[in-house]
């Protein structure tokens, strides 16, 4: 882990300090960025990627300057332009951070280019957080302010050059310069995606370049949280901090799918806390995955082809990828299970796990965490096929101490209710991170020609954003034809604006081996003659890998369809719903749970195209359409927007968002391992472990009756503060 505390006074100063008494106009200590903007540069023109080093050092030895500051800009070859002066006599660093941003700001706009990275040398304090529960304990010098307006207001991942980075150098320009080298040697090529994936050597995940990339702060947390669930996120995860309790979660991938998306949005605000939670994958392996993919996840879910059957050979290659993985990292003496409180295995990936971990160490309580919609009726009806995967998968299951299932109980078998203790829990987006945080119309712009180009370069076609757009943002599930039942209908209605266009577009996860197969699929469906007359309306794109990119596509969007008929708990309607949009989706899985009928969106039959046909015809025919297409709408740089806390008002619930669910498992945490009596606590700390009959005196250790059952998120509830209910 990063020195968090990083003691600025006792890094070196440069080597040579760039400071004349008298400087000319020209002078080559005081440079200037060339701010005029670009003749003959048409307004449609792409941006041009640039990456931007920062350094700003306080000057007390000057009595007539203020703090001296230095502004690199790279192309990601080498520095093309640079600035280096001193603000006005009584400027502090924060007031120098202060000019820049609004320099680097002027700057894109004049030069027609769009900053990819602001790396920040570490010759400031107060750029990192303050490793506590509580916002308002945060240092009142703090400048993770202006981190956080460089990721919303330019849309660039701010990133903390580390102190070896700034060591030595010739200049305070070199400081600036050594920190985009650093940054484009850390996060290139990934460098257009927030999730930058790191590894160490135990296969922990270093979310955010091991937290160099500093995206967000909890004030700015806090004020898109209700009082009242600020209130429980506190209290619950401070009780466990103070314990020193220890928490590890080990999925099957670092990044792609939907649970790795929550991960690092849940590792990001628990390293801010101080909490003591890591996040561990295996070593994949494409024929692990394989069998993990299709004979475990689809045949689950009901999906799979009735002649895929679990064999004996794929349960020897399973357990022994797994036996591989434990062995070569994560046994011994640095092992993640030594001192382990709390264990959560991700789905079935990781099942066999389990026995390991309780073998290895029996004291640690063990949490299965599935992610899926589980076919519980063919389970407990007998079929060959889903009970042969499940009954194997179950031995290793049922040696947990706690099931957590989406809040839907025909996902879960039979067998596991008479068995262990079940509580139901949702999935989780981030409302700050690239999926979700407002996008300035440039930058929309921006994400849009990207998305084109990767169009055009999938089959030659350009997308026509003046006609507007249908999305579908999901796994690549071939079409039930509603688009093109839409189109015939449309065509009926005389209607004269131009029809919009299909786009269904998404990201793949490592661990599924079908996502390229299914594109296929699609492709040569819209291929059959009856999609002739739409057929170059309809795109089927693999999203370059950026989350923004997504966001941008959402929030363009006239509606978004999510029509899968097996999903269990689709978190892009909850992105879709946070931004705005009117969403069209499936009764199916968990998906009725997010949307309010009539409010959200509406709701229609599985394997019904012609309901959804109707449903985008009544969409387009009323007044919703204008809202939709205004871009503004819920993207305000300047007011972020979180979720409702009750079923009044916009937006996803907030149980459906980050702090919702980081709060829902300080619940289950605190359950499983109950709070010692040798830990001081706040009265307000106190009030809701009792109102949530938590045990503090250390006694009552993995006393789940309370919560057994039951959503954990209506449990939560009942513990908030009233007063501070809104």
């Amino acid at each position: 882990m990063p020195n968090d505390l990083i003691d600025t006074s006792r890094l070196t100063l440069p080597i040579h300090d760039l400071i004349e008494r008298s400087p000319t106009p020209h002078s080559i200590t005081n440079r200037r960025l060339d701010l005029s903007k670009k003749k003959h540069r048409k307004p449609s023109a792409p941006l041009q990627t640039v990456f931007v080093g920062v350094a700003v050092r306080e000057r007390p030895d000057l009595d007539d300057r203020g703090a001296e500051y230095a502004i690199a800009v790279s192309d990601g070859s080498g520095i093309v332009q640079s600035e280096h002066s001193f603000r006005p006599k009584g400027e502090t660093g924060i007031d120098a951070l202060e000019y820049m941003f609004d320099l680097a700001d002027k700057y894109t706009s004049q030069r027609g280019h769009k900053i990819s990275i602001v790396a920040v040398a570490r010759t400031l304090d107060g750029l990192d957080p303050s490793m506590t529960f509580y916002a308002d304990k945060e240092r009142r010098d703090t400048n993770v302010h202006f981190l956080t307006r460089v990721w919303l207001h330019l849309d660039a991942i701010p990133f903390l050059s580390s102190r070896e980075a700034a060591e030595g150098k010739f200049s305070l320009d070199g400081q600036a310069t050594a920190a985009i080298d650093e940054a484009l040697a850390t996060l290139v090529p990934m460098s257009t995606s927030t999730v930058k994936i790191m590894l160490s050597p135990l296969r922990q995940v270093l979310v955010d370049a091991d937290f160099r990339v500093r995206l967000y702060g909890l004030a700015l947390l806090r004020q898109v949280t209700s009082p009242a669930l600020w209130s429980a996120f506190t209290s619950l995860g401070d009780a466990l901090a103070a314990q020193k309790t220890n928490i590890s979660f080990f999925s099957a991938t670092p990044r792609g799918g939907g649970v790795a998306l929550m991960r690092h949005s849940l590792m990001r605000v628990w390293h801010m806390t101080g909490l003591d939670v890591r996040w561990f994958v295996p070593d994949g392996d494409p024929a692990v995955f394989n069998i993990t993919k299709r004979k475990f996840h689809n045949v689950l879910q009901g999906v799979a082809e009735p002649d895929i059957l679990l064999h004996e050979d794929d349960k020897k290659l399973f357990e022994a990828w797994t036996a591989h993985n434990f062995k070569r990292y994560w046994a011994g003496e640095d092992s993640p299970l030594r001192r382990l409180d709390i264990a959560v295995i991700d789905d079935p990936q990781l099942t066999a796990m389990i026995p390991i971990i309780r073998r290895e160490s029996p004291r640690t309580k063990i949490v299965y965490r599935s992610h899926i919609q589980i076919r519980s009726d063919l389970i407990d009806n007998g079929v060959q096929q889903q009970k042969t995967t499940w009954d194997y998968l179950w031995g290793f299951i049922k040696q947990a101490d706690l099931f957590v299932a989406h809040p839907v109980e025909a996902f879960v078998p039979k067998v596991v209710t008479d068995t262990l203790p079940v509580v139901y829990m949702p999935p989780s987006t981030d409302p700050l991170d690239g999926l979700n945080k407002p996008l300035r119309r440039e930058h929309m712009n921006g994400y849009r020609h990207t998305f084109d180009s990767a169009a055009h370069s999938s089959d030659g076609r350009h997308i026509d954003w003046k006609r507007g757009y249908i999305i579908q943002v999901a796994r690549f599930d071939p079409s039930k034809a509603s688009y093109r039942i839409f189109r015939e209908e449309l065509a009926k209605s005389n209607s004269t604006g131009p029809a919009p266009q299909l786009i269904m577009t998404g990201h793949s996860s490592v661990d599924d081996p079908d996502g390229t197969m299914v594109l296929h699929q699609l492709q040569e469906q819209i291929s059959d003659e009856k999609f002739a007359k739409i057929r170059d309306d309809i795109y089927g794109i693999r999203a370059p890998p950026s989350d923004r990119l997504l966001n941008a596509m959402l929030r363009g969007a006239d509606v978004v369809c999510q029509v899968s008929t097996r999903e269990g708990y689709e978190i892009k309607v909850t992105e879709a719903i946070h931004k705005r949009k009117w969403v069209i989706a499936s009764n199916a899985g968990g998906i009725p749970l997010q949307i309010r009928q009539g409010r959200d969106g509406e709701i229609v039959e599985p394997s019904d195209p012609e309901g959804i046909a109707r449903a985008l015809i009544k969409f387009y025919s009323s007044d919703k359409l204008k809202a939709s297409r205004n871009e503004m709408t819920a993207n305000d740089v300047d007011h972020v927007r979180g979720g409702r806390d009750g079923e009044a008002g916009d937006g996803p619930s907030e149980r459906d968002l980050t702090t919702g669910n980081a709060s829902m498992w300080h619940l289950i945490f605190a359950k499983l391992v109950g709070i010692s009596g040798h830990t001081e606590l706040p009265d307000e700390t106190k009030a809701i472990l009792d109102r949530l009959e938590i045990s503090r005196d250390g006694k009552l250790a993995c006393d789940l009756s309370s919560i057994q059952n039951q959503r954990v998120w209506e449990v939560l509830v009942k513990g908030f503060d009233e007063q501070k209910k809104r």
